[in-house]
């Protein structure tokens, strides 16, 4: 009997490589050979060497939302990635491809197309980024974390199925006394987790590194500050951790939390709103985005009223002092939390991803 397998794309940042990931572990239980597509030497590809996910490199270039020379190849990358993904597609024959956005799943998208091979994407905000638009047309289900806008094309709805948003395997289940052992972090104090996505942010760094002196009256302070951004003149301060990245041990580190100050991907939204902690939160500006962590923010911190405050990432974030009120203002927060979704209701997404992937490949469009 042949195995069934599927191929995953998507990268660039943690918001897109876990969710796919959580689809991907959906799909293994089930029997389903799985193949990872990807830029070499990137996130995707440390995630999917950790679990233990085959490899496929493919060249990719994204857009910079300011002048920059890089935008000039851009087209002859992505024509580089295009090829390198048709090749190996040929190669590795899977029945579906399951994209989660970011740009290296444009040149996976188009040739998986050019394979005759069904392509299922997935949008994790309230709008489509702009390798979702491009990837739309070619797909045969394009899967939403929340309903379009009455107003998307006509073509886009017939398309579009909202799924919600797939969670990180194990979220439910992460053990907070196994990471506090390890950090030997007291049971006294609350725990403020400070995370920014995968590679950080040092506007933030600073901010809360200024206001040590305050936070740390108040809580354990875990910092995951991005790969190269600790500071070793704080290593061994009593109430502060600090730590490049945090992988397998993520569950664990939100279970532990009573305060989490974060970035506003959809991704990190849903996890907070599933374990129903409190949080500031800092979009990502404008300036360096096309803006869908400002609407994120806004629109969950309105239907979090009391359990989330929202600062902009602009130069009054200088010093920290209104991340510190912040974190102040939500201390009563912290002592009413309902019980986090159940592993099976925060897989409940990624189950339905997954069947629909599924179903895709055994479709009568695919390829013979």
């Amino acid at each position: 009997m042949v195995q069934m397998r599927i191929a995953i794309t998507g990268g660039g940042s943690a918001g897109h490589v876990v969710p796919a990931l959580a689809v991907g572990d959906q799909l293994a239980s089930k029997g389903i050979e799985l193949v990872f597509f990807g830029r070499d030497g990137s996130i995707e590809h440390e995630y999917a060497r950790r679990s233990e996910v085959p490899f496929c490199p493919v060249p990719a270039a994204g857009l910079r939302r300011h002048r920059s020379w890089g935008n000039l190849v851009m087209p002859l990358t992505v024509a580089r990635g295009v090829l390198a993904a048709f090749r190996a597609l040929r190669r590795e024959r899977p029945e579906a491809l399951f994209s989660k956005g970011g740009y290296v799943s444009v040149p996976v998208g188009i040739a998986a197309t050019l394979c005759r091979i069904p392509v299922v994407i997935h949008e994790s905000d309230r709008t489509l980024g702009l390798a979702n638009k491009i990837l739309a047309r070619l797909a045969t289900t394009v899967c939403l974390s929340v309903p379009l806008p009455t107003d998307a094309p006509a073509w886009l709805h017939k398309k579009a199925t909202v799924t919600g948003l797939p969670l990180r395997t194990g979220l439910a289940d992460g053990d907070p006394e196994r990471l506090r052992a390890r950090l030997q972090i007291p049971h006294h104090t609350p725990v403020l987790l400070i995370f920014c996505g995968s590679s950080g942010s040092q506007r933030i760094n600073d901010a809360v590194r200024a206001q040590l002196n305050v936070l740390c009256t108040r809580f354990s302070v875990v910092h995951v500050c991005g790969p190269g951004n600790t500071d070793s003149s704080l290593n061994g301060r009593p109430g502060y951790t600090q730590l490049e990245y945090l992988h397998d041990e993520m569950p664990d580190a939100l279970a532990l939390a009573d305060l989490v100050i974060g970035r506003a991907g959809a991704t990190t939204l849903a996890e907070l709103e599933a374990l129903d902690l409190p949080a500031v939160l800092i979009p990502l500006p404008a300036s360096v985005s096309r803006g869908d962590q400002i609407e994120n923010a806004q629109a969950y911190a309105a239907r979090r009223a009391g359990r989330c405050l929202v600062l902009p990432d602009d130069d009054q974030l200088s010093g920290g002092a209104g991340l510190a009120k912040a974190c102040d203002d939500l201390t009563p927060a912290m002592s009413d939390r309902r019980p986090a979704a159940s592993q099976e209701r925060a897989q409940a997404a990624a189950a339905r991803i997954a069947r629909i992937t599924l179903d895709a490949g055994a479709s009568p469009r695919r390829r013979s």
